[in-house]
């Protein structure tokens, strides 16, 4: 009994520091994990214009909300591209919860492991920090079509200017949306 105790203790130890580990790996990255309110997720995607049967890159997915909103509200398709081991497995588990698996597909990797998928994209979601954005602004307008809609939750890219704002509700704060095209 003392066995299986301390078997079941370590095993949940190592599962907590699997969990804080990947978290922390994210935020030295330059993107920690911050979950965005579905309401502002679903203004952020109206902005875009998203649209049925287009596809939706999100690059940092975290728990996959984005793709599953597109997916569910929008009939979008959708692709999350996420660096944390941690966040990855949430979001192939809530999108197994949802039943979108077949319109929606969970990378795990560095972004830049979606340059196929951003090359086929109508509409790329953004919630990330401001410098991770800038670091970036230039790989992602080189790897997009040029019809496809780049929206920011909160952040703005650093120089380039947005073609289009709106106001929103996230995390019980105002919220500035911004719609960037190539």
């Amino acid at each position: 009994m003392e066995l299986l105790i301390g078997c079941l203790i370590l095993i949940g130890s190592l599962l907590v520091l699997f969990w804080q580990g990947s978290l922390l790996l994210a935020a030295l990255w330059g993107a920690p994990s911050v979950y965005a309110n579905s309401n502002a997720i679903t203004d952020a995607l109206k902005l875009s214009g998203l649209k049925k049967g287009q596809l939706l890159v999100d690059l940092g997915c975290g728990d996959a909300r984005s793709l599953i909103i597109a997916a569910k509200e929008f009939g979008a398709r959708g692709i999350g591209i996420e660096r944390s081991p941690y966040c990855v497995l949430r979001a192939r588990y809530n999108v197994a919860r949802s039943g979108m698996q077949s319109q929606i597909k969970i990378i795990w990797g560095d972004f830049k492991k979606g340059e196929n998928w951003l090359r086929q994209a109508d509409v790329v979601y953004l919630y990330l920090l401001d410098n991770a954005l800038s670091s970036i602004e230039k790989w992602l307008y080189d790897n997009i079509q040029p019809k496809c809609k780049v929206v920011s939750l909160a952040f703005k890219f650093g120089d380039r200017p947005a073609l289009k704002t709106s106001q929103t509700k996230n995390l019980g704060r105002s919220a500035t949306i911004y719609l960037y095209c190539k």
